[in-house]
């Protein structure tokens, strides 16, 4: 067995030492391609399922953890955010044990613990920091408790109090808060985080603590008074839906239907101050109204000479014609009516509406004038302000053929892309490979090793000497002709020899075949 190792090393090394640079390359890197897929091949198949043993961790918490980890012996995958700690399935919840055993992750948001902290000799400045602090984390807790609220932050300012009470400054407080993706504070949510806080901390009042989101927007009821207007939009939609949607339910039956409205409000406040003067009355024939004073004069000239005068009247000139005549004069001052009104228009004015009604039935013209007055009539729409309705009637998608179908697609793929990468990659890399080392080996085999004597297709006659036809086609049959009489006599004694002694004749066949 030795001697067969030691002659196939020697061979093997013959044929290395006859190769050329080229076709040593081709082996050296197809054995490393060789490998280096059955590597990657193993290590897939022995990765293990990787579950979340921590998620949303900060700097420091996930590197303490890995630091433990590390220590344990323990497989673990960072994500690329650097916040998601991945360990076998396995043993996610053994692990959770071990780093809570261990305090491994700290609060840092620390509260009435900070008390087991205190340390003797502590000044006065240490005490009311460690206060503060207890005040912001006891705080930091509560808030992260509401929903819709990932982390919150509270930074409290409690200024000297001095024995003065006209400069007596109060403390205030503000909260940052981290708030879910797609999550919106309401008025009455950022007033008991307010409440919450101010009542929490001494001489501190709600009107002190300011709110604000993690991207700068400030958090108070005044500014989120536009969340009332969306609220107050959509529920004035909803109910205009619910009331279109109940009339056409009772025609095409549910879920054979859609109803969509779009309302335009006006939030403005306005305020209008009219003023107006009313007469006393339109004919000045017989005014009427309240007096104020009256004046009245007569005046009558006889042959030239006043009779009767009253105050503010002049005499006639002298020299004047006589004439006779007689004049009446009244003055009546009336008050001027005033009306003053101040109209406060309230906000909410709707200014459009839009109703889009799908039915899962095709319609015919005269169908949808009707069902559109049924429409205008149950939604209270005012073709004349400017509202729309659009009714359409198509063939609705059946929801659970499409979702069945989306799934078996999702399955399908997924079923695929394990067949290739589990069978079907390994497969074709194998083949690759061998076909690969078939090419390559068959070229070795081919060629001669470096030394080696072949056979060479050389003239063994002197130069000028034709090499001779033995066997030209014309003298075949006469040879086949001389044969045959030959054989059929060899045959003819065989058979004689074999008839008259059997036994000589297998002795001499033995004897021959034994030679």
């Amino acid at each position: 067995m030795n001697n067969y190792f030691s002659l196939l090393a020697k061979d093997l090394k013959k044929l290395w030492g006859g190769l050329e640079f080229p076709q040593k390359f081709t082996i050296v890197l197809l054995t490393v391609v060789t490998f280096a897929a059955i590597a990657y091949f193993i290590a897939k198949s022995t990765e293990p399922n990787w579950g979340v043993l921590y998620s949303d961790l900060s700097e420091t918490d996930a590197v303490a953890v890995i630091e433990n980890l590390k220590k344990a012996g323990y497989q673990y995958k960072l994500s690329d955010d650097k916040k998601t700690i991945l360990v076998p399935v396995d043993l996610k919840e053994d692990l959770r044990l071990m780093i809570a055993e261990n305090d491994v992750i700290h609060d840092s948001n620390p509260g009435f613990e900070l008390l087991d902290k205190v340390q003797l000799g502590a000044t006065d400045f240490q005490n009311k920091l460690t206060r503060q602090r207890i005040f912001q984390g006891e705080l930091t807790r509560t808030i992260e408790r509401i929903k819709g609220i990932k982390k919150a932050r509270v930074q409290l300012a409690d200024p000297e109090r001095s024995i003065f009470s006209e400069k007596e400054e109060f403390p205030s407080a503000s909260v940052m808060l981290i708030l879910e993706p797609g999550f919106r504070m309401k008025p009455d949510q950022v007033k008991a985080i307010k409440n919450l806080v101010a009542y929490g901390i001494p001489r501190l009042t709600p009107d002190r603590v300011f709110l604000t989101s993690q991207d700068g927007t400030p958090l108070s009821e005044e500014i989120n008074q536009g969340g009332d207007i969306n609220d107050y939009r959509l529920k004035f939609e909803n109910t205009i839906s619910k009331k279109v949607s109940k009339v056409i339910e009772k025609l095409v039956g549910q879920d054979n239907f859609s109803v969509e409205v779009s309302a335009v409000m006006n939030f403005d406040t306005a305020k209008a101050t009219i003023e107006r003067y009313i007469p006393a009355n339109a004919s000045q024939n017989s005014p009427e109204g309240v007096v104020v004073s009256t004046q009245s004069e007569s005046e009558a000239y006889d042959n030239g000479n006043p009779t009767q005068a009253q105050e503010g009247v002049t005499p006639a000139p002298a020299g004047a014609k006589n004439t006779n005549y007689q004049k009446v004069k009244s003055i009546k001052n009336f008050n001027i009516s005033k009306e003053i009104k101040q109209i406060i228009y309230a906000p909410g004015t709707l200014e459009k509406m839009t109703i889009a009604v799908a039915l899962n039935k095709i319609l015919t013209s005269k169908e949808k004038d009707e069902l559109k007055n049924l429409i205008v009539s149950a939604s209270g729409a005012n073709l004349e302000r400017g509202d729309i309705i659009t009714i359409t009637g198509m063939q609705f998608a059946n929801k659970e053929e499409q979702t069945t179908e989306k799934v078996l697609t999702e399955i399908q793929k997924t079923s695929n892309m394990e067949l290739w990468v589990k069978n079907i990659a390994p497969m074709l890399v194998v083949l690759i490979l061998g076909l690969t080392a078939l090419f390559v080996f068959s070229s070795l085999i081919r060629k001669p090793l470096q030394g080696q004597e072949v056979y060479s297709e050389e003239a063994y006659y002197d130069d000028g000497e034709e090499e001779p036809d033995l066997l030209q086609a014309a003298s075949i049959p006469a040879i086949e002709a001389k044969l045959e009489p030959e054989l059929e006599r060899l045959k003819s004694d065989l058979n004689n020899i074999i008839l008259s002694d059997p036994s000589e004749a297998a002795r001499l066949l033995l004897s021959y075949v034994k030679d």
